[in-house]
């Protein structure tokens, strides 16, 4: 896959992410980007190799004779649940996929304004409200100020607003204070996943 966006997520962020204590939105939203990132994917990797050569050297800790056996039954019982049923995802993100097949709080689009819809998770965690935002050809979300922090990837489509155009795979964090008003692009709607800390304000 060509690697074609210009906006991703901060080294900081990955190195959370590499390390497993990147917050649970976060985590979606940084996942969903991968999908189409391959320079992010690339210093992962070398994330994940200077991570396991430090492991390796870190001294080791005794643990109970059965610890492996417990875990091998926990991985085993996790794949015993019940199948979800795949439906087509137009190759999204696996992350995404999973939440549309396991978290949708509703499995309807619900209308926030006359170009914007929005499909809510639930991701287990109450920091942040993660969702799908989907605008119309065209369409302008009302112009609003973020009093929290808000990570948004672009998954289908493009939306511009005052500062650029947002394509597939663009990661924005945008922060308390920020103030802008997204546009869907003339050619088709745009779906995004987003991760809000507090509520928007027009």
């Amino acid at each position: 896959m060509i690697n074609s966006t210009h906006h991703h997520p901060d080294e900081n962020m990955l190195i959370e992410f590499s390390a497993g204590t990147l917050g649970t939105a976060e985590s979606i939203c940084v996942s969903a980007h991968l999908h189409y990132c391959s320079s992010c994917r690339a210093k992962l990797l070398r994330l994940d190799q200077v991570g396991s050569q430090m492991m390796s050297q870190a001294e080791p800790i005794e643990v109970a004779d059965n610890a492996f056996d417990n875990l091998m039954e926990k991985i085993d019982t996790a794949g015993k649940a019940k199948p979800v049923e795949k439906t087509p995802s137009d190759a999204l993100p696996f992350s995404v996929d999973k939440l549309m097949q396991t978290s949708l709080i509703s499995k309807n689009w619900k209308r926030l304004s006359s170009s914007v819809d929005v499909a809510r998770f639930k991701t287990g965690q109450d920091e942040y409200e993660v969702a799908l935002h989907k605008i119309c050809a065209g369409g302008k979300t009302p112009k609003h100020g973020h009093e929290g922090l808000e990570y948004t990837v672009v998954l289908k489509g493009s939306f511009s607003d005052e500062h650029a155009v947002y394509r597939e795979g663009d990661f924005l964090i945008r922060k308390p204070g920020d103030v802008h008003q997204p546009m869907g692009a003339q050619n088709g709607e745009c779906i995004c996943l987003s991760a809000l800390s507090a509520p928007i304000k027009p």
